[in-house]
């Protein structure tokens, strides 16, 4: 593992308990998976944070404000030496010191828990062991956890998603509710998670993932891992789920009948309806132009 990453994982380290200590606060994302959930398979550089309480926008950006400038303070009076860039504005703080950087950043729209309960998990033993610490994490379920890795690796198509997803040891039935929720709360419309463009990733392989990982990851690996992972996500829809996800971008879908009418109260959510019926009143051909290529995709008549 190159050694500049591992300076950025250490300085990520010494300020984590810092979010920890917010109650109000759960990780995703990289960070999450590989420190903590996973035993290490490849280092992770930024803290990617959800926030738990469900209120109204205006509440919950003042609570994660607030908490974030917790968060720099205790970092401020824990480093002598260090830079804390606060961009309120997107809820995210930048940490720099002596050449690396951690960056904080709290998604102001998938706010909440769905698919279980947030926990404390410790740093996993590898890193205890390569960086000499003890740290404790919490962390949104399993199912949330993977459902936002999923969806993000088939947008993005960056290596160190499909890395992460390669070493998943969870069938993708088992997070498929966390799936559908972070689809139904994207935004980009649904059909390009199970039928995505391609994009060609070689130097983000070589610039933004080597280095980060001891295990061998190769672009024909990446390739595989990407088909692999496409056609996945189209097998473990149900006919049900495919016709759901269909009215739900043409905005027909019936929220009380809905198998995931769980979801519904969540803000992304709500902000990706609130979008389609933008989109519904602008440009009701490009909604249905939309709505008719999952379909398509989906081999729903």
């Amino acid at each position: 593992m190159n050694d500049v990453y591992k300076k950025k994982v250490e300085l990520l380290l010494r300020i984590l308990p810092f979010v920890t200590d917010e109650e109000c606060f759960a990780i995703h994302g990289g960070t999450a998976i590989n420190l903590f959930v996973k035993n290490l398979n490849r280092l992770s550089v930024d803290i990617d944070v959800t926030y738990l309480p469900l209120e109204d926008r205006a509440t919950s950006l003042k609570y994660i404000n607030e908490a974030l400038m917790r968060i720099a303070d205790k970092t401020k009076r824990s480093f002598s030496d260090i830079r804390v860039i606060s961009r309120l504005d997107i809820c995210k703080i930048t940490c720099e010191r002596q050449g690396c950087q951690v960056k904080i950043e709290v998604n102001q729209t998938k706010r909440g828990l769905v698919c279980g309960e947030a926990r404390l998990y410790p740093l996993c033993e590898k890193a205890q062991r390569l960086f000499g610490m003890e740290v404790d994490a919490r962390i949104v379920s399993l199912s949330q956890l993977y459902g936002g890795k999923i969806p993000a690796a088939l947008s993005r198509q960056h290596p160190r998603d499909l890395f992460d997803v390669k070493q998943m040891d969870i069938p993708l039935s088992e997070v498929k509710d966390g799936i559908i929720y972070c689809l139904l709360g994207s935004d980009r419309p649904i059909h390009e998670s199970f039928s995505p463009n391609f994009i060609d990733q070689r130097e983000a392989m070589e610039n933004q993932f080597v280095g980060m990982s001891d295990i061998p990851f190769s672009y024909e690996e990446f390739e595989m891992t990407r088909n692999k992972l496409i056609k996945g996500v189209n097998d473990i829809m149900t006919e049900a789920d495919k016709r759901f996800l269909v009215s739900y971008e043409e905005l027909t879908v019936n929220r009380e009948e809905s198998p995931y009418s769980m979801f519904f109260d969540f803000p992304s959510v709500k902000w990706k309806i609130h979008n389609l019926q933008k989109l519904k009143t602008t440009n009701p051909r490009k909604l249905k132009a939309e709505a008719n290529t999952l379909r398509l995709i989906l081999g729903i008549e």
